[in-house]
């Protein structure tokens, strides 16, 4: 008997240990760890990591396309287009990215048309280059050779724009954009190109705004209020499954349920909903709940390479900072797990011992 208990006490300690433990008392770098600093030396107005490889791209407004190399914390290559670069993206296979032209980036002298300029990853040299029919200010990747895009000017048109050819598609209408800020991002696409989310800027009450790109009909399909005259900073996670706006996590699928509500804006997050990316914490998406202190503390941040590193620029100092993403404890887990259930056929054998010492003497 003292046994059994002495058994089940020592498991129900080490199952104390692997769960309770870590959870009361996370650690600095239990979730990021912060790996140094890259020395851009621009004022980079964009920047996004490659999905498969260690690299990181940005843009400046005065027309550099800048190639940031992890694994020698250095950049690796700037190629000076000359043009007035006001967005970037880059394909989720990780096969080219693109930056738009918006040759004056003015906001009362828009053009009627604008630029795309296509770089191969591989090279890291342009492939091609496109003049869209559309006045884009912000652009994205759409289905397959398809670009969306958004303008400028107090009210505008969101835009879908043949890739190849640069010929408009179809447009609709996109709500305001009254100010030419473009250090926040406020403007996405989903990974296979079939929904796009923007949020409003310079008015009192914001917008996020949904759009149907399934078919070459971009058709506005919901919207709702996020908030007021601040620019909301918009952020899908890799397997499309959160959008982060603001301080708020929605659903893609339905722009009106929320999901859960944060202490500050969310800037990145991971694709498996394990963890989101504010300037001052890291959280717990699906509770809201903070899970330690960022390492650094700055807002322009894109997350690359299997949502295992994120980056995060200073546009002070322009350097890149670059942290490691934590995976979850898969050994911590197993052993709670192993812990929970030894615990459960402990119990279950004291129990029917117990039951065999009370059952009445059967005599034949």
């Amino acid at each position: 008997m003292q046994r059994g208990i002495s058994q089940v006490m020592l498991m129900g300690m080490l199952l104390l240990a692997a769960v309770c433990i870590p959870a009361a008392e996370a650690r600095a770098g239990d979730y990021v760890e912060y790996m140094g600093t890259i020395d851009v030396g621009r004022p980079l107005g964009r920047v996004v990591a490659d999905p498969t490889r260690p690299k990181v791209y940005g843009i400046t407004g005065d027309g550099d396309v800048v190639f940031v190399d992890r694994t020698t914390m250095a950049v690796e290559k700037v190629s000076s287009t000359g043009r007035c670069l006001r967005d970037i993206d880059v394909d989720p296979a990780g096969d080219y990215l693109t930056v738009l032209d918006n040759i004056t980036g003015e906001y009362w002298n828009q053009p009627p048309s604008v630029y795309i300029l296509t770089y191969d990853l591989e090279t890291q040299s342009p492939s091609a280059i496109v003049m869209a029919q559309a006045p884009m200010y912000q652009m994205a990747l759409g289905r397959p050779n398809r670009f969306l895009g958004v303008g400028l000017n107090q009210w505008v048109s969101a835009y879908q724009v043949d890739a190849t050819t640069g010929a408009r598609l179809s447009s609709c209408g996109a709500g305001y954009y009254g100010s030419t800020e473009w250090g926040t991002q406020t403007f996405a696409a989903t990974s296979d190109g079939t929904r796009l989310f923007r949020t409003e800027l310079g008015i009192s009450l914001i917008e996020l705004k949904a759009f149907d790109t399934s078919t070459d009909t971009i058709t506005a399909v919901a919207s709702r209020g996020v908030g007021s005259y601040a620019a909301e900073p918009v952020f899908i996670n890799s397997s499309d499954s959160s959008l982060y706006v603001g301080d708020i996590r929605v659903d893609p699928a339905n722009i009106g349920v929320t999901l859960r509500m944060y202490p500050e804006n969310i800037y990145a997050a991971t694709g498996d909903d394990k963890l989101a990316f504010g300037v001052g914490g890291v959280y717990d998406p699906v509770w809201g709940t903070p899970l330690e202190d960022m390492p650094v503390h700055f807002s322009m941040m894109t997350i690359g390479e299997g949502d295992r590193y994120l980056y995060a620029f200073d546009p002070g100092s322009q350097q890149l900072h670059v942290m490691y993403v934590v995976p979850e404890p898969a050994a911590l887990s197993l052993l709670a797990l192993g812990g929970l259930v030894l615990l459960g056929r402990r119990r279950g054998c004291v129990s029917q011992n117990k039951q065999r010492r009370l059952a009445p003497a059967r005599f034949g």
